[in-house]
């Protein structure tokens, strides 16, 4: 690698847990080469790594299939861009993560176009279908469209191989990020500061980091922040979100309060926030990974548009859709899906997770041990998903017939 032009390394992501693991794919490129200039689609952490971001993340951070629909235009405006300035710009690879519908289509697109007119680039994914969750149909459309398919479960690597497509296993950043904070303090849990009051039970909302998912599951949990009344439980309500849903957040909860004689704040998500937590509900996707890993007692919920659930009904194994389930092969974090994700359910299973507090919080520690455990992580692992994926990242484009 010896020109500007040989260095360029295009990453997209186009969510939170994405732009998470592409700062981590970038710190460990620059492990073996500083001078590699990163451009692409990202968040605030990838930007705070060096990238150049392009376009907006979030206009990629679509889900459901009426929303998709809504917004075809859009995606495929931003796709033809996008394929315009990879052919400009000629990078050494081309990486995509997670982001799944919008990654196809880019694969899909540039396999055809390099194709045609005659450059090569290898085209590397990671965080492919969840096929443990929507089936092995969802998988065949991927085989042979990637030079390299890399996962962040284990389990997933040994799903792919048995369906005969080639996906490593590198390590998982969530999981290392986890067990560096629970080294640096061996009670997260029970180690809480003043940073959001000390007298009241703490329960934290999550309500997603899609427009749509804040649309549809952010009323319920006003509703239920409304309802919620127990002379016995005083309950502090904190809802952890991202950067860029923060003031429209904070503004509506500014009105809940101004309405109802209830407590609730609206904080900026990070990782020392999640250990304050007693209980979490929590909008299913990779938060249910990391709260699990924390230790809080959680609910999953999930509420979407009915066209999009009605098809999500047909397609998605549900008991497999909830990743710390799937991991552990318990269902020991409950799934409000669709009709039953209601203030009033909320309400009850809340209720009843209170009553039996330390059952739940030994569940929790059980099976966060279980998670670590199966992922192949242990307390003097090597914490290396930087590193390794850095390395083989370097290694494919070395080896690569450009």
């Amino acid at each position: 690698m010896s020109t500007n032009k040989e260095k360029k390394i295009f990453i997209l992501a186009g969510e939170p847990s994405g732009d998470y693991i592409g700062s981590s794919l970038i710190r460990g490129l620059r492990l073996v080469d500083k001078e590699i200039i990163f451009f692409g689609v990202g968040g605030p952490l990838m930007l705070k790594e060096g990238l150049v971001s392009k376009y907006d993340m979030n206009d990629l951070n679509i889900i459901g299939f009426l929303n998709y629909f809504k917004n075809y235009k859009k995606l495929k405006n931003l796709l033809d861009q996008i394929v315009k300035l990879i052919i400009l710009e000629k990078p050494k690879a081309v990486i995509t993560i997670d982001t799944k519908g919008f990654s196809y289509e880019l694969a899909k697109t540039l396999k055809k176009t390099f194709s045609v007119i005659g450059i090569k680039c290898p085209l590397i994914h990671f965080v492919p279908p969840t096929i443990w969750a929507y089936g092995k149909s969802r998988a065949k459309k991927w085989k042979n469209l990637h030079d390299n398919l890399f996962c962040l479960f284990k389990k997933e690597e040994e799903i792919f191989q048995k369906l005969g497509i080639n996906c490593v296993y590198l390590g998982n950043p969530v999981i290392e990020k986890f067990l560096n904070l629970a080294n640096s303090n061996d009670n997260l849990t029970k180690n809480k500061s003043d940073l959001i009051g000390e007298k009241k039970f703490k329960c934290f909302l999550f309500p997603g980091s899609r427009d749509s998912e804040i649309k549809y599951i952010l009323p319920e949990f006003f509703s239920l922040i409304k309802t919620f009344n127990d002379k016995q439980i005083k309950i502090n309500w904190v809802i952890p979100t991202t950067r860029y849903h923060f003031k429209e957040v904070s503004n509506k909860i500014k009105k809940l309060i101004h309405e109802n004689d209830v407590q609730a704040i609206v904080l900026e998500k990070n990782y020392d926030l999640l250990k304050e937590a007693d209980i979490a509900i929590a909008c299913s996707g990779t938060i249910t990974l990391e709260l699990a890993l924390f230790k809080i007692p959680t609910i999953a919920v999930y509420k979407t548009d009915i066209l999009s659930a009605s098809i999500g009904r047909m397609l998605v194994n549900f008991k497999n859709v909830i990743l710390p389930n799937f991991l552990v092969g318990e269902d020991f974090v409950p799934f409000l899906f669709q009709e039953k994700c209601t203030a009033h359910n909320i309400n009850k299973f809340l209720k009843a997770y209170i009553n039996k507090i330390e059952e739940k919080n030994h569940l929790f520690k059980i099976n966060s041990n279980k998670i670590v455990k199966n992922m192949n992580y242990t307390d003097t692992s090597e914490f290396n998903f930087s590193k390794n994926s850095g390395n083989k990242i370097i290694e494919i484009i070395n080896a690569y017939k450009y």
